[in-house]
């Protein structure tokens, strides 16, 4: 208890020492009573698929962590724990460097940009955070957004790609080079293919004409 109202006594502080914004101020109070509300209880019994876009509740979490009511795109799901990557609102301003497969295709940018007129969960240009996974239970879903991003589509994956060179840039440099050589593999496979394939067919025509040569000799 004494921690607790030491806390309180903390944060009543900065509060009136304008420390905090009165948004700021709404957010982290829902976010705890989010918390106190949801911690008591079972978990959320709900199918949830990686490409679904949620609004999570982050919680409060130091800059630059991801805090507070936002979306998010599920990239995993282990049992209870959902592995996510935050999507929020894009400002140019803000985000003069962004990732885009058609716009901005050379970026080496952290963030995604998800145009609104290219996705139907969002009503506006907003960008997706790519070097900030976050684990989280799925109770900290408070409601599904309408539209996904497909595993299956050119975006999603190159979506988890983007996230593999930014967390494990010397495993993804591996795992290229092992597709490249699988590819490089096949490649030399099919071309001996199509060698053994026409041998056969010369070896069938030097059958047929040693056997003509054959009848001839047996002929006369």
């Amino acid at each position: 208890m004494k921690e607790y109202l030491k806390a309180q006594i903390k944060t009543d502080a900065a509060i009136l020492n304008n420390a905090y914004s009165l948004d700021e101020i709404e957010r982290f109070s829902k976010a705890d009573y989010r918390w106190a509300d949801n911690k008591g209880k079972s978990f959320q019994h709900r199918t949830v698929k990686k490409g679904d876009i949620y609004q999570f509740e982050f919680g409060k979490n130091y800059i630059p962590e991801m805090s507070y009511e936002h979306r998010g795109l599920v990239i995993g799901v282990k049992q209870k724990l959902l592995y996510i990557l935050p999507i929020f609102s894009y400002d140019p301003n803000k985000h003069p460097d962004v990732f885009h497969p058609g716009d901005h295709p050379e970026s080496k940018s952290d963030l995604f940009l998800l145009k609104g007129s290219e996705f139907s969960f969002i009503t506006h240009d907003s960008v997706l955070k790519l070097n900030d996974i976050r684990t989280v239970s799925i109770n900290r879903i408070l409601y599904q957004h309408q539209g996904r991003i497909d595993p299956s589509s050119d975006t999603y994956k190159q979506i988890e790609r983007l996230v593999l060179q930014k967390y494990f840039p010397n495993f993804y440099h591996d795992y290229k080079q092992g597709c490249q050589t699988i590819d490089s593999l096949n490649e030399q496979l099919k071309e001996a293919a199509k060698k053994i394939e026409f041998l056969e067919i010369e070896n069938n025509q030097l059958k047929e004409e040693l056997e003509r040569l054959k009848n001839n000799i047996n002929s006369k």
